[in-house]
Order: structure tokens, then sequence, then C-alpha cells
């Protein structure tokens, strides 16, 4: 079987994951059908459409078992016609001794599946990722990078709180604009993370000295530890090349995978591989709005199911797409036309954009009720709020985003209402279990409470049974307790008794 020979036309389904009217206008920088030119002047009921070098993915074309380049000039710069071909010929990144390359060329070409699977999930976004990095004179193994981070999946998190196709970490997100609050997350965001990553990359290659293996070892590591390692190999005298530093095994790692991909795209036959045609041109489209809708709905009106919606889109956390927190959705070229089609027709009818708004719970309520007034499942209900469970016993004041049909039809304006909402806010009863100590030789009724900083008598209050300490006797130093939670949107806890 060919590695990368599972490229094709639907490789976003192989991916996992999330009332006025306008003119619509989708203005692509590269060919496009006449299709989704004649899109221009279609009208927008809730906004425009623009795209241009920075809102393009790759938009993936017939696949071949083999392809030559066809290279049309336009002025002095070849034009591919294989995506593929495009980022070979922008590779400019030094060569790295065989021996540090050659597990990770026998670990990739040995699991042509895993290329595979890579290769197609990561599809939709490639052209959008090659016209970033092309625009800005960037080596095209950059375009390989997301392969190493994250195999491509935008909704990846590492252990280290990492998160999207870049792997950002939240402070880092935070210093390069990547809004990260209850309603999205922009590290995943395609569009957003790739000018985040090429902008930061550009930073330390240039405080490197416009070294790539010590800007890609501070993109893994971190500048700080980078820095150190050079200054301590400087005071011994040693080389302060990549190859050189002392570093963690992941990042000696790190650059070894990004080339030995490199070197298999650049010559596969080398590698018993053949690589696919992938067509030159963008996949995605921009959508500009100017109202909130529910995510679902606008799956539904772009032909899509929500996992695929969800792949372009996955920095939406919420089921409504709120239009204070982003103005756009991204959508497959194809499904354009579509999408404005049926928006237009759904509004004509007088359907709402938007059936979930804020719920402050009452004596009563429970999620399984809200959600059974809904008609939904309580699942759904705590999913919707990033809830570990339909099951959770919430108090009331807590405020939650629950479906309209659950809640009173007065109140305030429903734009109004969400712009202001910061996210769910539930209040909670827990119990803290009883903390206990097992006692050790030689040690007394004092120097136990002194270890723990409690009174003796307090200590031997809560453990009227025992007279005498014995090594191994299990001491209660605090009682089991309920105490009351109040969870804030961003993940702040306050504790009351």
């Amino acid at each position: 079987m060919n590695a990368l020979s599972f490229l094709v036309v639907g490789a976003l389904t192989a991916l996992t994951g999330c009332a006025t009217t306008q003119t619509s206008q989708v203005d692509e920088s590269a060919p496009v059908s006449n299709a989704i030119a004649e899109s221009v002047e279609r009208p927008n009921p809730i906004g425009t459409s623009t795209a241009g070098p920075s809102t393009e993915a790759s938009q993936l074309g017939n696949l071949t078992s083999e392809s030559d380049p066809i290279e049309t000039l336009i002025g002095a710069t070849p034009a591919y016609d294989n995506l593929v071909d495009r980022i070979r010929s922008g590779f400019a990144m030094p060569d790295m001794p065989h021996s540090r390359i050659r597990p990770f060329l026998k670990r990739f070409s040995s699991n042509p599946d895993y290329l595979n699977r890579v290769f197609a999930r990561g599809g939709p976004y490639l052209h959008h990722i090659v016209e970033e990095i092309e625009a800005r004179g960037l080596p095209m193994e950059l375009a390989l990078l997301p392969i190493v981070e994250s195999a491509y999946n935008p909704q990846a998190t590492s252990h280290a709180k990492a998160a999207g196709l870049w792997q950002f970490i939240p402070s880092t997100g935070r210093i390069y604009q990547l809004s990260q609050d209850w309603w999205m997350d922009e590290r995943r965001d395609v569009i957003e993370s790739t000018r985040a990553a090429l902008d930061y990359l550009e930073k330390i290659y240039a405080l490197h000295g416009n070294d790539w293996f010590l800007a890609l070892a501070s993109y893994n590591w971190g500048e700080g530890a980078v820095g150190r390692a050079i200054r301590r190999n400087k005071a011994a005298g040693k080389p302060t090349d990549y190859l050189n530093l002392r570093m963690p095994r992941e990042t000696r790692n790190y650059v070894p995978q990004l080339i030995a991909l490199r070197d298999i795209l650049e010559s596969p036959q080398d590698y018993g591989l053949t690589l696919p045609y992938v067509e030159n041109r963008p996949y995605f489209a921009v959508i500009d709005k100017n109202q909130s809708i529910d995510l679902k709905l606008a799956a539904e009106l772009a032909e899509l199911d929500q996992e695929e919606f969800q792949a372009l889109n996955p920095h939406l956390r919420r089921p409504v797409i709120e239009i204070s927190r982003t103005n756009r959705i991204v959508l497959p070229i194809e499904n354009v036309d579509r999408f404005n089609a049926n928006l237009s027709s759904y509004l004509s009818r007088g359907l709402p954009l938007v059936t979930w708004k804020p719920y402050t719970m009452k004596r009563g309520d429970s999620l399984k009720s809200i959600a059974s007034r809904a008609g939904i499942s309580a699942d759904v209900l705590a999913k919707a709020n990033s809830l570990k469970s339909g099951k959770a016993k919430l108090l009331p004041g807590t405020v939650l985003l629950a479906p309209v049909a659950a809640q009173p039809s007065s109140g305030p304006a429903l734009e109004t209402t969400l712009a202001s909402f910061k996210g769910a806010r539930t209040i909670e009863r827990e119990y803290v279990p009883a903390k206990t100590y097992v006692v050790r030789r030689n040690e007394t009724w004092q120097s136990i409470a002194r270890k723990w900083r409690v009174r003796v008598s307090d200590l031997k209050a809560l453990n009227k049974g025992i007279d005498r300490l014995k090594t191994g006797i299990r001491l209660v130093l605090r009682p089991g307790r309920s105490r009351t939670v109040i969870t804030e949107a961003n993940g702040k806890r306050i504790y009351k008794r």
C-alpha cells in the first residue's frame, strides 16, 4: 500500500472534533469555480463572506498514485498544480547528520497508515498554512511542524495544557493575542494559531542569530531554557549549536523528526513511498456574520455534519457562535453558496438563529428538569456548559447557557443577554473527606500537633477513642465537612462554609 495514497477529497470527514440582510462576497486570491465567483452578488442575511491569502486552507483534488509537477510560470514564479510539489520546492533548512534522523525515517516510512491519517486530517488546513509560510518567505519545512506537534489535530491537548495544531500553552497564546475564554479558544483556531505560530517562530529565529534548529528547540523547550543551555556551553568552551546542546530527550528528538519528514517528502521513492496529488487551491472560505447563530444550525445550513463543521471551527466551544466574541465562521468553499441560499430560505420563514440563552436556576431546578423542558438530555446540557456530568447537583443561583425552550419567554433582548454573559457560574455543595495521619514510631500528641499546626486539645477531641498513641494508628487531623463551591466561568473557585 502506498504511504500517502489515502489523501482524498473527503479528507475532512476523517477529522474528529464543535436577522438583518446584507450582501455576501467571496474574494479568493486563488482561482475558484464560476459557482463560487458568482456568490459575490448573492445576498447573505448574516453578513459578508471574505477570504484572502490569510483565510484559505487546502482544497484537496483528485488522487493519483504518482504525478509529475506541472508548472505554470507567472512572471518568474512557478505555480504548482500539486500542493505537495509546492511544499517540496520551498524546503530551505539545513541537513542533519543521518545518524540523528535515521530512527525517525524508519518510524515514519514503516508506518504509512499513520502518515495517511495525519495528512488526511491536515488536508483542509494545509493550503492556508503553505500560503502564510510562503508570504513571509519562511522555509516550507514549517508546514510539516504541526505533524510533530499535534499530528494535525486541532483538538489535541498535551499534558502541559498546550492546545491546537501548533500546541500553544495558555501563557504564550495570550502573548500572541490568542483569545482563551469560556466561549472560545483561539489556540485551536487554524487561522489565528497559524498567524501566532509564525510570528513566534520568526521572533525566536532572529533571537538565535537566524538559526532554525535553535529556533525550533526554543519553540519546543522554551527560549529561556535554550538560552541557558547555550550559556552553559559557552562557559565550558563547548560548541553552542543545536547538536551540541544538552537538552531533554523530547527536544533532542524534536528537530530530527521534522527533518526526517522533510527528507521523506523530498525523496519518497527512496523510502518505497508514493506521494499523492493534492490540488493546489484553497479549501475553505471565511464567512463574516453580524448576528449570533447556533453552531448546529450553521452546520445544517452549510449541509455539513457537526463534526465536519467543528473541524474547520475547532476554537468554538459552545452551542452558540456569539457575535461579540467572533464575527466569522469557516466553511468549505464548495458549501458557501449552499449556506447562503439555505440561510435566506430559513430566515424567510421567520425562524430564530439562536435557541440558547443564559438561565439562572431556581429552587426545584436540576439539569435533568431543565433539559427535559427543552427536549434534550441532561448530558447534552452539561456538555454545553463544560460540566462533567448531567447528574451534577447544582444549587439555585447557578447561571447556565440553556435552551430558550426551557425558559420563560420574557426577558432582555437575546443578543444583549448573550453579549453580557461571560459563561457558566455554578454553585454546588461538595463533601471534603476527613484528613487523617498515620502515627510513626516515637511520635507524641505534642509532636504531631506541632507538625500539623493544630492544638493538642483539638487533636485529642477528634480522636476521643484513642488513649495511647501507637505506631500505625490513624488519627483524624480534620473532620470531614461540606462546603459551598462557586465556580466562575474562568475556572476560579470560591469556597464558602
